[in-house]
C-alpha cells in the first residue's frame, strides 16, 4: 500500500496496544514503525536494477522480520518503556502487529510480498485492495486526527472506530474479491476455456469494479465485471493478449527477462516497437484510448525497455495515453 496508508495504519495500531502508556506519542512511534519495513529501498544504492525486483518487499516483509524486529526493538527498549509503565509483553505485542499489518496489507494488494523470504522469493497477493484505496485509508486517518484533538477520555474511541470501520470496509472488498472471482471462472468454464492460471484484483481506488488475467495456451484474457452495473448479469467480455513468447526468446536465460517472469507469474507481454523491446507485466493494469480499444492500442502501467544490459531493467515513463482518459475509461466500465 502507499506511504500514507502505513503511517496511519502504524499509529492507529500502536494507539491501539500503547494509549494507557503514552497517550497521544504512540501515535508518532507507531507512525515511523509502521514504514520501518518499507525502509528495504535504502540497499538500493549497493543492488543493480534486477536486484532491486528481487529485494523490495522482500526480507523486511516477510514472517521473520516481524518476529525479529519485535524481539530486537524490545529488548533494546526495554528500560526505556518502563520509565512509561509500558511492560516488555505490551511493547512487543504493539510492534509485533504494527509489522504484522503491514505486510498483511501489503498481501492484499496485487503486488503481494514474499511472506517466507528469503527461505522463498515467491510472492504471496490476494488482490483485494488496490495499492491507492481511500475508502480504507480514510476512517484511519479521520479516526487518528480526531483522536488528536480531542480529550484523552474520547481518544480511544475514536481510534478505535476509525480501525473497526476500515476493517469492515476490509472485509467487504475481500467478499466482493471472491464473488467476482467465482463469476470470471464460472463463464470462462462455461466456454470450455481451462486457464493455467488466473488472478483476479482491484481496479486503481474501489472494490466495485474488478479485473480478472487468466494465462492460456493462446494467451492472456482480460476481462472486467463491476458490482454495480446495471449490465452485471450479462456475458463478460474478455480480451486476448498474445504475449509473443518469440521476442525474448533469444535473451530468456538473462537475470532480467528471468526477474520478470518471476514478479509478474507469468503474466507478462512483450513488444517490439520502434526497435525498442519492452516487457510489461499486465497485472498492474493497462491505460485504453476508448472502452473497447484492441490490445493492440493499449499501454501497460508495469512496462520495462530492455536494453544490452542483462541485469538492466529500466522503467517505461513515456506515455501517449493520458491517466486521465484512462480513469475515464474505467469510471464508464465501472458504471456500465
Amino acid at each position: 500500500m502507499d506511504s500514507l496508508t502505513h503511517v496511519v495504519l502504524g499509529g492507529s495500531v500502536a494507539h491501539l496496544f500503547w494509549h494507557k502508556s503514552l497517550g497521544r506519542k504512540s501515535f508518532a512511534f507507531g507512525a515511523i514503525l509502521g514504514t520501518l519495513p518499507d525502509l528495504d529501498i535504502i540497499f538500493y544504492p549497493f543492488l543493480n536494477q534486477t536486484q532491486k525486483l528481487y529485494w523490495h518487499r522482500g526480507e523486511f516483509h516477510s514472517i521473520f522480520f516481524i518476529f525479529l524486529a519485535s524481539f530486537l526493538i524490545t529488548k533494546i527498549f526495554a528500560k526505556k518503556s518502563a520509565t512509561y509503565n509500558l511492560s516488555e509483553k505490551r511493547l512487543f505485542a504493539g510492534l509485533f502487529f504494527i509489522f504484522f499489518t503491514h505486510i498483511a496489507i501489503d498481501y492484499f494488494t496485487v503486488y503481494g510480498t514474499q511472506i517466507l523470504s528469503p527461505v522463498s522469493r515467491y510472492g504471496f497477493a490476494r488482490g483485494n485492495l488496490f495499492i491507492i484505496d481511500p475508502m480504507y485509508t480514510i476512517p484511519l486517518l479521520l479516526g487518528m486526527l480526531t483522536a488528536l484533538l480531542i480529550n484523552e477520555k474520547a481518544r480511544f474511541k475514536a481510534s478505535l472506530t476509525g480501525i473497526l470501520i476500515s476493517s469492515v470496509y476490509l472485509l467487504f472488498s475481500l467478499g466482493s474479491h471472491f464473488y467476482a472471482d467465482h463469476l470470471f471462472k464460472k463463464q470462462l468454464a462455461s466456454k470450455n476455456i481451462k486457464p493455467s492460471k488466473s488472478i483476479t484484483s482491484a481496479t486503481p481506488m474501489n472494490t466495485l469494479l474488478w479485473r480478472h488475467l487468466s494465462l492460456t495456451d493462446k494467451g492472456i484474457l482480460v476481462g472486467y465485471f463491476s458490482l454495480i452495473s446495471k449490465n452485471s448479469k450479462d456475458e463478460i467480455k474478455f480480451d486476448l493478449i498474445k504475449r509473443n513468447e518469440e521476442l525474448i526468446k533469444p535473451f530468456e536465460n538473462q537475470p532480467n527477462i528471468k526477474a520478470i517472469k518471476w514478479f509478474s507469474k507469468g503474466f507478462w507481454v512483450a513488444e517490439l516497437k520502434d526497435d525498442v523491446l519492452t516487457v510489461s507485466d499486465l497485472r498492474f493494469g493497462e491505460l485504453r484510448p476508448f472502452k473497447n480499444s484492441s490490445p493492440d492500442e493499449w499501454e501497460y502501467l508495469f512496462t520495462w525497455k530492455m536494453g544490452k544490459n542483462p541485469n538492466g531493467l529500466k522503467h517505461k515513463r513515456d506515455r501517449e495515453i493520458s491517466y486521465k482518459t484512462a480513469l475515464g475509461v474505467l469510471w464508464e466500465r465501472l458504471r456500465g
